[in-house]
């Protein structure tokens, strides 16, 4: 069974933050040195400096050490803008909800060109599609919009099924009292978010195959090499020279014949289940996955054909595989690290539950009452069903909501979101910020403001409780999937998928504990490094009683915090 290799998830997250995932695009670097006009302000305010300490040539060292005291030492001495060393390049570094408002809804402020600057990833992304090859195309914010994020409830019973029947086979189950060592808990949960993720995308038939799934979990982790080499490295003049050879030996192109091989003789299948149906006169039964949606409207999307197609699937895979991925690694990580949040997130689904096997139940009553219906086997009201995870549970689980979004509020890279300036910008400060310079968020200044309540150095799981926006919802104030026009397409798959896996998991077991605790700690506030991970000890719940359990919950539970 294979693992990730070693991939900087500071490269990771500060190249390409989960605000944007891998399907952002960028001008080409060459374009970002013709700076030579300035637009002269009166009243502009000097960037300060931030000052070096002795010995040091950057603020790398200084910053890994403790990135929230550096950050706000920073803020407390040079005030909400200041210029900074890192990663071999000089960021200005933008403070508070209101700036970074100004960052991201700004039009001169470009997180792709910041990216395309950071890694030259552009002519690697390219050489994999044949259409949208534009600089600001919007073709993926629209597929997950119309083919995923308003059509999550009808999804929902599939990824259920599939994530439960992965992650007994991935995870397994303890024997009595003794808890089961989960030894790499990344490579089970790997297969687990694969299986989800082929099925929304590529449809049943196609997320059996082991070729496809090993091509979701290795896709990632082969982007995220030439991430982390060119990031790391900030050599702009081999960046520029690497650019070609990505054309040429991009390792996504064997990743997009896979995913063409296993879907040709599918699409081949259907097209003449379609055409069978006509003939019959009967309704042709569409499948719901991505593939088929951007089959129909191809012309309408502006694909060229099925390799096109396959090379825009591999770009929405990066960008949810990874995304789902590590968050599902911290989700695990925090049930260890804070197993007080445990219990109350079981009840909480347990309560829901019951609330909709009573509801299920008065439902066959009343169709028992009329005579409508008489045995309710393999139907939508199989008594079988009652207790499964299903939408009633998901949108009313604000325990579930709130967990994760203190998570990622408390979990965030400190500095993320990197932007470059199409033009010279004047901010509401006064500080101008010249064609060309690129500026990055202080996400401490955003997720530790005041409007969060008090503790904020501290992870309090129902902080969030009753509270709107949702996990989902991007705000001035919470930025973990970025903010206006280019904010995250698909947090809403992402933050869904999670509450089913923290509701599946929860339900399984009753404690989960760290193999390592020295290394679990560490990772709650640092990057997950995927060469660093401990494994996990899982307790399975003894489910021979009724599975009752005493609830401070109401079956009446309010909806979790919309999300529209």
């Amino acid at each position: 069974m294979s693992t990730l290799g070693a991939v900087s998830a500071n490269t990771l997250k500060l190249a390409i933050p989960i605000s944007a995932g891998v399907i952002s695009l960028a001008y080409l670097c060459a374009q970002l040195f013709n700076n030579n006009t300035r637009t002269e302000y009166e009243s502009e305010e000097m960037i300060p400096k931030v000052s070096l300490r002795e010995g040091d040539s950057n603020h790398d060292a200084e910053y890994n050490e403790d990135p929230d005291a550096f950050l706000l030492l920073c803020e407390q001495t040079y005030g909400p803008v200041f210029q900074i060393q890192r990663l071999k390049q000089t960021l200005i570094v933008v403070s508070g909800p209101l700036l970074t408002r100004e960052i991201h809804m700004h039009e001169d402020f470009s997180f792709r060109d910041a990216v395309e600057h950071m890694t030259g990833y552009r002519a690697f992304i390219h050489s994999v599609i044949k259409s949208h090859k534009d600089i600001d195309t919007m073709i993926h914010f629209q597929l997950l919009r119309e083919g995923v994020s308003t059509k999550l409830s009808s999804f929902t019973p599939e990824i259920v099924q599939r994530m439960t029947v992965t992650m007994e086979q991935q995870f397994g189950s303890s024997e009595g009292e003794e808890p089961k060592l989960i030894e790499w808990p990344l490579v089970a949960l790997q297969n687990v978010i694969a299986g989800t993720m082929a099925q929304i995308f590529m449809g049943s038939e196609i997320a059996e195959n082991s070729q496809v799934l090993q091509t979701f979990i290795n896709c990632t982790h082969d982007f995220g090499k030439i991430i982390n080499q060119n990031t790391e490295s900030r050599d702009t003049s081999k960046i520029l020279q690497t650019k070609a050879q990505y054309g040429y030996f991009n390792a996504m192109h064997k990743h997009r014949q896979v995913l063409f091989e296993a879907a040709e003789p599918i699409v081949e299948q259907r097209r003449q289940q379609e055409r069978l149906a006509a003939e019959q006169g009967v309704e042709y039964a569409r499948p719901q996955d991505m593939l088929q949606r951007m089959l129909d409207n191809a012309g309408e999307y502006g694909f060229v054909d099925l390799e096109d197609i396959c090379g825009h699937l591999i770009l929405l895979i990066l960008a949810s595989m990874h995304t789902t991925l590590e968050a599902g690694m911290n989700v695990l990580f925090y049930l260890a690290a804070f197993p007080e949040s445990l219990q109350p997130l079981y009840e909480e689904i347990e309560a829901l539950l019951d609330a909709q096997a009573k509801d299920r139940e008065e439902q066959r009553q009343s169709h028992r009452k009329k005579g409508t219906m008489s045995s309710f086997e393999s139907t939508d009201l199989d008594p079988s069903l009652d207790r499964e995870i299903t939408e009633f549970v998901v949108k009313r689980a604000v325990n579930v909501d709130s967990f994760l979004k203190e998570m990622f509020r408390y979990r965030v890279e400190r500095l993320a979101s990197p932007h470059l300036a199409r033009n010279d910008v004047m901010l509401s400060t006064g500080h101008v910020i010249r064609k060309g310079e690129k500026v990055i968020v202080n996400m401490r200044s955003v997720h530790q403001d005041k409007v969060h309540g008090d503790d904020l150095t501290e992870f309090r799981p129902w902080r969030f409780v009753g509270k709107n926006p949702g996990a989902a919802k991007a705000s001035k104030d919470y930025i973990t999937f970025g903010l206006g026009k280019y904010t995250c397409p698909g947090r809403f798959l992402a933050v869904h998928d999670l509450k089913i896996l923290v509701a599946l998991v929860v339900t399984k077991y009753s404690t989960l504990v760290s193999q390592d605790k020295q290394r679990q700690l560490g990772m709650l506030t640092s990057p997950l490094t995927y060469t660093s991970l401990t494994g996990l000890y899982a307790t399975s719940r003894n489910k021979k009683g009724s599975g009752k359990v005493s609830s401070s919950f109401s079956v009446t539970l309010a909806d979790a915090p919309r999300e529209e």
